[in-house]
């Protein structure tokens, strides 16, 4: 009944994600499946390096979508940050940035053969705490000529790249997003937002109006500015009745996905997470 109630509630605008930090890693993605399902979620991101690798066969990526769609869950996207560690699109070195170019087509390939529509980017780091290590103007040239390099493939393959606001000091205001996603004039690669990262730097009603349609995939987070930590949804600062009607207004109709990690002392905590996206969906009226 609950899932049932769920859906019903999701349906309503939103569709009902959820992101796999949240299942413990000695589950199998098939067992994550069905736990996702039973919880209410229609939707499913996985991050690649944890159950799924570059290197999975292609016999393993079939039978990981059969058990997908034989259980009613769409992969709504791969995350692919984790192999970008390694080699970042910004590095000095022409060698690392190509093997980066190769990892997106790796993943693209990988998504494709799971039907998921996106591949989440975090491709670029400016720094890290108080570490310059790229200069910026250089992280904005050097990211966007290897992502020109990847669009034509994805476009073939029919997924969509889509580069996340994260805590890696590029792209830091809603309106360098947007250049930025612009200049390539390629609906193959827009934006996967995640409201909870924003709050140190911005408002996300604000961030969703100006990026408007570019979003294509979200992620549901809170945080509490007073204390510098991310919290359950609707026990931080987000203002998500201003959020829900910025998505209302852009008529955002897409995947949203809560995005927190797997707590082994609370065995009830994918259900409760379910009942407050779907206080939050229902903010949508």
């Amino acid at each position: 009944m609950a899932a049932a109630a769920a859906a019903a509630v999701s349906g309503t605008r939103f569709k009902k994600s959820i992101c796999d930090g949240i299942i413990p890693e000695s589950a199998s993605l098939v067992e994550a499946f069905r736990q996702v399902k039973r919880a209410g979620f229609d939707g499913y991101e996985i991050t690649m390096g944890v159950k799924l690798n570059l290197d999975t066969p292609p016999g393993e990526l079939k039978s990981i979508a059969a058990a997908a769609r034989d259980n009613g869950v769409t992969i709504v996207t791969i995350s692919v940050s984790r192999p970008f560690s390694k080699c970042p699109l910004n590095d000095p070195d022409p060698a690392v940035r190509a093997q980066g170019v190769d990892v997106i087509k790796k993943s693209i390939d990988i998504a494709h053969a799971l039907n998921s529509g996106t591949i989440l980017l975090v491709p670029s780091r400016v720094g890290s705490g108080p570490q310059l290590t790229h200069r910026y103007e250089d992280t904005w040239k050097l990211t966007g000529e290897e992502l020109r390099k990847t669009i034509s493939y994805a476009a073939q393959a029919k997924v969509i790249l889509t580069l996340e606001n994260v805590w890696n000091k590029f792209l830091l205001s809603p309106l360098e997003m947007r250049a930025f996603v612009d200049q390539f004039h390629s609906p193959w690669l827009q934006a996967h937002f995640d409201i909870g990262n924003i709050l140190q730097y911005g408002y996300p009603q604000d961030w969703i109006l100006t990026l408007g349609p570019r979003i294509k995939r979200m992620h549901i987070k809170d945080f509490r500015l007073r204390t510098n930590q991310f919290v359950p949804p609707m026990e931080g600062d987000v203002d998500w009745k201003a959020v829900v009607d910025a998505l209302i207004k852009i008529d955002y109709r897409g995947w949203l996905s809560p995005e927190y990690g797997y707590d082994a002392k609370d065995p009830d905590q994918i259900n409760r997470l379910s009942a407050v996206v779907d206080r939050i969906y229902a903010l949508a009226g």
